[in-house]
């Protein structure tokens, strides 16, 4: 057969692999479903049937619930026996009941008088049998009780030893003092400590305004009246003067330094006439 135009080989490797994981799945959950089933005992499911049938037999009318609950036992054995089926020799072995009758019981349990299990004392070793069985817990004794024992003994230990402890504890406290001025004359000087203060700090607030809220060129020109900033020009000198930020300075006369100033200079000039 020829083979299609549009055959991949590494496609169909894919779907070949892919199918074979999904029947591998499909088979171990079928596996594990049927390890579960095995794990129950059919035959108590078949008695509940049994019970559930005896009441319909006995002219007894099985309610609603009832016959749902019978239909669901009968398919639950039906899978079971399936499943035990289906698993062949794995199939786990059920013990016998608590009764001893041959009938199946719990599985992996062993219960008293069943079959393989001792009843007497017979299969018991004598080495066994004679290790001595611990005893019982006593009763507790009651609290006024031993109040009155604890009471006694205090007393008989006073009666017996008081006039030796009131000796002891006067030499105790002899020797506490003689402890305690020994220390104080072999202790070292007291090192000198060195203590920190703290003084409150004294804030310019109205320094602080004026960096503050004032702008910085304003504060430059007041830096350069007070002097601050270096050299200035004349110009620069009238200007600040004329803004307010340079004091005008008073001469004898009552003029100021800027009509000095100018009255000096027209004087220079009729100088320089009157010599040209």
């Amino acid at each position: 057969m020829p083979k299609e135009k549009n055959y991949n080989p590494v496609q169909a490797q894919r779907k070949a692999d892919k199918a074979r994981a999904i029947k591998k799945g499909k088979a171990d959950v079928q596996d594990r479903r049927n390890e579960k089933l095995a794990r129950k005992n059919p035959a108590r499911i078949q008695k509940q049937i049994d019970d559930l049938k005896a009441i319909a037999s006995k002219g007894g009318k099985l309610s609603q619930h009832e016959e749902q609950v019978l239909q669901g036992l009968e398919k639950e054995l039906r899978a079971v026996n399936k499943a035990r089926e289906a698993l062949g020799d794995r199939a786990p072995s059920f013990g016998y009941r608590r009764d001893g009758d041959a009938g199946p019981g719990v599985l992996g349990k062993r219960r008293r008088g069943s079959h393989g299990a001792s009843s007497s004392d017979e299969d018991v070793p004598e080495d066994v049998r004679n290790i001595p069985m611990p005893r019982d817990t006593p009763p507790p004794i009651p609290k006024d009780v031993m109040d009155q024992w604890h009471a006694k003994r205090r007393a008989r230990w006073n009666a017996a030893h008081g006039d030796r402890g009131e000796s002891r504890s006067n030499d105790n406290d002899r020797s506490t003092w003689k402890d305690e001025a020994e220390k104080k004359a072999t202790a070292p000087p007291a090192e000198p400590k060195t203590v920190y203060e703290a003084k409150p700090v004294m804030r310019n607030l109205r320094q602080e305004a004026v960096s503050a809220f004032v702008p910085a060129a304003v504060q430059m020109k007041m830096a350069k009246g007070k002097g601050q900033s270096g050299l200035m020009e004349p110009e620069e000198a009238d200007q600040l003067e004329r803004e307010g930020y340079i004091k005008p300075a008073v001469d004898e006369a009552g003029g100021s330094g800027a009509g000095a100033r100018k009255v000096t200079i027209e004087d220079a000039q009729d100088e320089e006439e009157e010599a040209g």
